[in-house]
């Protein structure tokens, strides 16, 4: 049975539990949850790291996984039921994709971050870091968030294929930049650029606030850009299994100390 079907997951669930494996609970958008190959997630559980419960969903955004104070506490809810050793978090990907129709203006080649309208992407990345925020310190003192940034794209005409057939979804981002006459693929990749690090970003901001309750993982600079994605937003098969061996490497280094440290507060509070 696929490992993308809710009753294939279950079980993995269940057979690893009884195994004795600690509980990883997953949230996110399709880097955790791409259907036509292995995903991040899928990866990670080969790696016998985890018993993995598993709620993303392909699409998904911060703003309709933890955009509401309803969305956050029953994220709560489950995560108390489950009690993870910790929680693994993929957004914002997405509501940088939906919103991309707003974050760009009229420019100047000479300098690409002209094209960005300041104030529109200003007002989604504050409420991605809020919402982000808001998720650490409801779920943060019964497990540690482990969330990534994005990695370096660039913009494409491609939509989501499936068997070389596309299936109506995306592209995203650079029919955004066309409209506005940003043409020139290098202006575009700079933007691109650009885009990611303010992401990355607000995501470095939290953990820094966040130590012990919030862990970023930074892809950056782990793609290929012309050889290791599928379309602007879906890394390849091949793309995904380097993402996967960084995520993987950060969990082994990462977590085995910010569990020791919660112990150590929990101890001495």
């Amino acid at each position: 049975m696929p490992r993308w079907q809710p009753v294939e997951r279950d079980a993995r669930y269940r057979k690893r539990r009884r195994a004795g494996f600690p509980v990883a609970l997953s949230e996110g958008d399709s880097w955790f949850d791409y259907p036509f190959f292995l995903n991040i997630i899928d990866l990670i559980e080969n790696a016998d790291l985890f018993a993995h419960y598993r709620l993303e969903q392909s699409g998904d955004t911060v703003k309709s996984m933890i955009g509401t104070a309803t969305a956050v506490r029953n994220l709560r809810l489950i995560v108390e039921q489950v009690q993870p050793l910790c929680v693994l978090f993929s957004g914002g990907g997405n509501d940088l994709a939906d919103a991309a129709g707003t974050l760009f203006t009229q420019g100047r080649e000479a300098d690409p971050l002209s094209f960005v309208d300041w104030t529109a992407v200003s007002a989604l990345l504050d409420m991605i870091e809020d919402r982000y925020r808001v998720l650490v310190e409801e779920i943060g003192p019964i497990a540690p968030i482990i969330a990534h940034g994005y990695d370096y794209f660039a913009p494409s005409d491609a939509p989501v294929r499936f068997n070389g057939v596309g299936i109506g979804i995306g592209p995203w981002i650079h029919p955004a930049l066309v409209a506005q006459g940003i043409t020139s693929s290098g202006v575009q990749r700079a933007i691109a650029r650009w885009l990611v690090d303010e992401f990355n970003m607000v995501l470095e901001r939290v953990q820094q606030d966040y130590p012990t309750s919030f862990m970023a993982v930074d892809l950056r600079g782990t793609l290929a850009i012309d050889e290791d994605w599928v379309n602007e937003i879906h890394p390849s098969r091949h793309g995904f299994r380097k993402l996967a061996a960084v995520f993987i490497d950060e969990i082994r280094s990462r977590l085995p100390d910010i569990v020791y440290e919660r112990t150590l507060d929990r101890m001495t509070a």
